[in-house]
């Protein structure tokens, strides 16, 4: 059985902190994305996955603002794109649009990080 694990550098490190972890698990780093074909190829296949009713078809500026709100993580990029359809739903506009990727914010909870 094959197992794939999705985490950030601390999660690398304490794996590898590990002997028996680090002899069971192969590293990949997913690089950042950039503004190329692949990643539009990215975007377009995400939208095209999304369950909305309507075709969302975004801009070059669009495209360029979602790598720069999340900075080209994978992670991010995908967590943008689902906050966005949720709207979208929501609204009932049923489809992802330049002005909403342009006033998307983080959907970040902020608590204290110490007591």
């Amino acid at each position: 059985m094959s197992l794939v694990c999705f985490g950030v550098t601390d999660a690398r490190e304490a794996i590898s902190g590990d002997v028996q972890l680090a002899r069971r698990f192969d590293e990949l780093t997913l690089p950042r994305w950039l503004a190329t074909a692949q990643y539009e190829a990215l975007i377009i296949s995400i939208l095209r996955n999304m369950p909305l009713r309507e075709p969302s078809i975004l801009t070059a500026k669009s495209l360029r603002r979602i790598l720069q709100v999340t900075e080209g993580l994978t992670a991010l990029i995908f967590r943008m794109l689902n906050e966005l359809a949720i709207a979208a739903a929501k609204t009932g506009v049923e489809r992802i649009t330049d002005e909403a990727v342009e006033s998307w914010k983080p959907n970040v909870q902020t608590e204290a990080a110490f007591s």
